[in-house]
């Protein structure tokens, strides 16, 4: 079991030696989750095992746990989203087995027969989060209040500011 975790291995070669991997990544080298929340402070507690289905199945199990500083689109205020997840995948080499796989497993395409953990770790993660980010109390702010608006009377008002191209005509029908 190693502390650090390396940057890319050999998915394969892990699976045959049936390790695990077990280690700390900073939230702050992640960068597609840096464009998503508001802090970069803490870690990720990454737990990696690389073995085989029952069927043979070249697999990665493992769990992600941290906490992501997010901002609610409700209220516009910051709140720290938990992730305890759990995953797992199929290692698989072309798009051809992904199809065949998709309905029953969760795949990962290999490519070079490399891995490069923090990516694989980072994509884990986006697939945690919420689609959209909200309290689950949440009221709403003064500023969200400011904000917030009615859909259907801004479409009325912008169709009663449109010039009527047929306007003219209602003017010349008049006399």
């Amino acid at each position: 079991m190693l502390n650090r975790l390396p940057i890319e291995v050999n998915p394969y070669y892990l699976i045959e030696q049936r390790r695990i991997l077990d280690g700390r990544i900073p939230l702050r080298t992640l960068s597609r989750i840096q464009e998503l929340t508001r802090s970069n402070e803490g870690d990720v507690a990454v737990y990696l095992e690389f073995i085989r289905t029952d069927t043979g199945l070249p697999t990665i199990k493992g769990t992600l746990d941290t906490t992501i500083s997010l901002q609610c689109q409700r209220c516009l205020g910051l709140y720290n989203f938990e992730i305890n997840s759990e995953f797992e995948v199929v290692l698989i080499t072309t798009d051809a087995e992904a199809e065949r796989l998709q309905d029953s497993y969760d795949t990962w395409l290999v490519e070079n027969d490399k891995i490069f953990i923090k990516d694989f770790v980072e994509d884990e993660l986006l697939l945690s989060l919420p689609a959209i980010a909200k309290h689950e109390d949440c009221e709403l702010n003064e500023a969200a209040k400011f904000v917030a608006f009615d859909v259907n009377s801004i479409e009325i008002k912008q169709m009663e500011q449109k010039d009527n191209p047929f306007a003219v005509l209602k003017d010349i029908f008049k006399n």
